[in-house]
């Protein structure tokens, strides 16, 4: 095209497109409606024959597409004046109408609307005359479901109807569209007649269509043979069918060559070990070997084939022939490539393997030999890998056509598993696919990397797991310690994300995000809080793609909630609120209420209300009326999450914050939406929480159930700190220890401290006077929202030793006490069990714990300060 007129035309089309005028491509004149306007009187029969007389070619597709079921309500009237207008119409209708009677065809034979006899008489005549159309793309839809409706029809029926007319297409004087047509049905209808039958009938043509003239018709007669011999048997066809395979494997064009491979490969599972080592295993060697001494085009087939033939054969080689298949396998996995040449020089010319087609060929050839790799693994064992296969795996993963090492990335984790204990034999090629630069390697690993790196992680022998934790009834939880193992794919999965990111593709970086969550089960808390956190947040508040940011937070909420430290959890959960909850972008703290849902689906009830219910709630207040707006979608999962009598007073603040939003929003659209959610608001019952009288449902057995994990990542933390604290104490001097222990914990108690401030402070933050919620503030007991108290009717904290059994709440007494000090206890990071056995240590601790719970309770101006519980 020349660049002037190309320039011209464009203008035109801008120009048409700025003109403002009326569309009237799509539009019908008023004859063209009258044509298409039918009776309303007529029946269904009538209106069908009607339509498919003198309708237009639409109306026709739509009665040829309701045959079925018309003849379902109507069967003698269809039968009588409906059918034997279709049958006139397809001798003369187009390309739509005939695969919309194939269409039908098969429907009225699936269902078996009319019985076998009358189909064969009625609709089987019309498919077999169909089959000789002209247009081939006609003849080949009618062909196609032909063979479909073979698989339905009786035995007598076809030797009657089908397999004369097939017999007489596959004569030599026919056409070679005709002739290929009979070699299909052959195979067809093969599997539906005895071995005598197939002799007499089926085997004398089959045995004339191996050796047509024709390539293409000895190629797809070949393609048939495996249906033929399952029907005839193994004696029959190691007489019959294997001399002509053999003479095929031979053939001159390598279509009928290929053919033959892949007949061979379907044959294994039915012939005898004395046929596989005496006749196949040395055709299948030489054909092999001429393939790649000849380079033609049959090699990539072969290589795709290699894996199955290799398994299939297996159990009939010696050591001498496996060493002969997998130096042949060695030898296509470098099949093109040169000496030193690497993935690099493809980079620095990334065009130069694209100009040949040969080197389009070997590529190929590697990709698919890439492919069978895992099955070549199973083939020469996992204890003989580092021999025989290791260097050739490290080839195709440094390859440098970037299919064949997407190929590769696709099948790592089979590899993996294969190997078993052996795995870190490969760590440096996850490591090298991981940072490669393509991101269509990194689409075949990525969604098997949960499975890859827990193979690492088992298979490293340096992951200490304790599966199941004996009192509890936790049996899900999987705690990792790193000693080294890992540790060195930390690096390469931050460069798969950082590649990932920087790509145009944000559904590669979703799900790599979103693999992400299997990370607890094979890295520690600190590795996840220091690497993978942060840049999580970034893409939380900086990324443009929401499905980015959803992936992000829910990844972050897994982290959480498998995070083994009190202190990087309370830290996390008060990032959340200042970044999204009290974010300066009205997007961030719809992001926010998204997140809320991410909480309340993976955490216990408890865990969210002590965390982030009354921070939601302020934004029933916000300036933004889309923030108002999705906030009115989360009120009834909100309510979903309270527990009476207990939680009264966020039901309390919830039911306020409703009956404001009803009788002062503006937004059209957010008042029509609270209503909506105060109708179903009102359907939902509140759960009970009434002591030892509580009533389970499937819910609260599953909140239950998470409340006992939760416990017990804190029980788990605790012992680790005895443990560590016991190691360091030294046993001679246990004074000098106590003294010791009680400045730690003083530390511990500075900590929790500067964590509780930071979220106190957040919240006050947006109590203030001029802050909406605080007007809600207002009207409860105190000037600002007072802390949930879980142990006493007065408000206050106060300790408890830690105990297995979820304590009672709301109760009196030694027991209400008890249950605030637990709760104090785990705030700030406090031993609370093991620790009685020397009385001075233990007289330090209570007196630290008393000083800093009264300090804690209140805050620097006075009020109360909204406590955070581990629960």
């Amino acid at each position: 095209m020349d660049w002037p007129d190309g320039a011209d035309k464009l203008a035109e089309s801008f120009a048409e497109l700025s003109l403002e005028r009326t569309i009237t491509k799509g539009l019908k004149s008023a004859e063209e409606i009258d044509r298409l306007t039918v009776d309303e009187k007529l029946g269904d029969i009538e209106r069908a024959v009607y339509l498919l007389s003198s309708g237009q070619e639409v109306q026709r597709i739509s009665v040829i597409k309701s045959l079925p079921q018309l003849l379902r309500d109507h069967n003698a009237d269809c039968m009588k004046r409906v059918v034997p207008k279709v049958k006139e119409v397809l001798h003369v209708a187009g390309s739509d109408v005939q695969v919309a009677a194939t269409q039908a065809f098969l429907t009225i034979i699936e269902n078996q609307i009319v019985s076998y006899p009358v189909f064969a008489q009625t609709f089987l005549q019309s498919m077999l005359q169909s089959i000789d159309n002209r247009d081939p793309a006609i003849a080949y839809s009618w062909l196609e479901t032909l063979l479909e409706v073979i698989s339905f029809l009786p035995k007598d029926i076809i030797k009657k109807e089908i397999l004369t007319i097939t017999i007489s297409k596959g004569q030599l004087s026919q056409s070679v569209h005709s002739r290929l047509a009979s070699c299909k049905i052959l195979g067809r209808v093969a599997t539906k007649f005895d071995s005598f039958m197939i002799k007499k009938e089926i085997l004398p043509l089959v045995t004339s269509l191996c050796q047509d003239v024709d390539y293409e018709v000895r190629g797809c007669m070949c393609r048939q043979l495996d249906a033929v011999a399952r029907g005839l048997g193994l004696e029959s066809t190691k007489s019959a069918i294997l001399p002509e395979l053999v003479e095929l494997s031979n053939d001159e064009e390598s279509f009928v060559r290929l053919a033959a491979l892949e007949t061979v490969v379907s044959l294994l599972s039915l012939l005898d070990d004395e046929t596989c080592v005496n006749t196949i295993i040395p055709l299948m060697c030489r054909f092999c070997e001429n393939a790649l001494q000849n380079e033609d085009p049959t090699l990539p087939s072969v290589a795709h084939q290699f894996g199955r033939l290799c398994h299939g054969l297996s159990v009939n080689l010696n050591e001498d022939q496996k060493i002969w298949f997998l130096d042949f396998y060695r030898r296509m996995c470098v099949l093109g490539l040169t000496e030193g040449k690497s993935k690099s020089s493809d980079r620095m010319t990334p065009n130069l393997l694209n100009i040949f087609e040969e080197e389009d060929s070997y590529a190929e050839c590697r990709q698919c030999a890439g492919y069978n790799f895992p099955c070549m693994v199973l083939f020469a064992g996992p204890r003989n890998f580092k021999t025989e296969l290791y260097s050739t795996f490290s080839s195709l993963c440094d390859d440098p056509h970037r299919l064949v090492r997407r190929t590769v990335a696709c099948g790592f984790h089979e590899v993996a598993k294969l190997l078993g204990s052996s795995v870190l034999m490969i760590q440096q090629e996850l490591i090298n696919l991981l940072k490669d630069d393509s991101p269509e390697v990194l689409e075949g690993l990525v969604p098997h990397v949960p499975e890859t790196l827990e193979m690492f992680a088992k298979g490293g022998g340096n992951v200490v797991t304790e599966s199941k934790i004996s009192g509890f009834g936790f049996d899900n939880l999987i705690l990792c310690k790193r000693l080294t193992g890992l540790a060195d794919l930390v690096p390469a999965l931050m460069a798969a994300e950082s590649q990932a990111a920087c790509s145009r593709r944000w559904r590669l970086h979703r799900d790599l995000i979103t693999q992400f969550e299997c990370l607890p089960k094979c890295l520690t808390s600190d590795q996840i809080y220091y690497k993978f956190l942060p840049v999580l947040f970034k893409h939380l508040t900086t990324n443009r793609v929401l499905p980015v940011k959803l992936a992000a937070a829910r990844t972050i909420c897994v982290f959480i909630r498998h995070n083994r430290k009190l202190e990087q959890r309370q830290e996390l959960c008060c990032r959340l609120i200042e970044e999204c909850c009290h974010g300066n972008s009205s997007w961030k703290r719809i992001l926010f209420m998204d997140i809320c849902k991410i909480l309340m689906e993976m955490f216990s009830k408890m865990f969210f209300k002590e965390y982030f219910y009354e921070f939601v709630l302020e934004l029933a207040q916000d300036p933004v009326a889309n923030v108002r707006l999705k906030f009115c979608h989360l009120l009834p999962a909100l309510k979903k999450q309270i527990k009476l009598p207990t939680d009264r007073p966020l039901l309390q603040q919830l039911e306020l914050m409703v009956r404001r939003l009803m009788a002062h929003e503006k937004d059209r659209d957010v008042a029509e939406r609270i209503r909506h959610s105060v109708l179903e608001l009102d359907k939902i019952q509140i759960g009970m929480d009434s002591g030892t009288n509580r009533f389970y449902m499937d819910d609260d057995l599953a909140d239950q159930r998470k409340e006992e994990e939760e416990r017990l990542l804190i029980e788990l933390e605790e012992k680790e700190k005895e443990e560590a604290e016991k190691s360091m104490k030294n046993p001679s001097s246990a004074k000098v220890g106590g003294r010791k222990k009680s400045n730690e914990d003083g530390k511990l108690t500075k900590k929790g401290n500067k964590t509780m401030k930071s979220l106190s402070s957040a919240k006050s933050s947006k109590t203030g006077k001029n802050s909406p919620i605080g007007d809600a503030s207002s009207l409860s007991s105190s000037s600002s929202i007072r802390p949930r108290s879980r142990g006493g009717s007065d408000g206050n904290i106060v300790g408890l030793k830690a105990t297995p059994t979820r304590p009672r709440k709301g109760s009196d007494g030694s027991a209400a006490q008890a249950t605030a000090h637990n709760v104090v206890k785990r705030l700030y990071n406090e031993s609370t069990s093991g620790h009685s056995s020397k009385k001075s240590s233990s007289s330090s601790r209570k007196s630290s714990a008393t000083t800093t719970s009264s300090a804690s309770s209140t805050s620097t101006d006075g009020k109360p300060r909204r406590k955070i519980s581990k629960s």
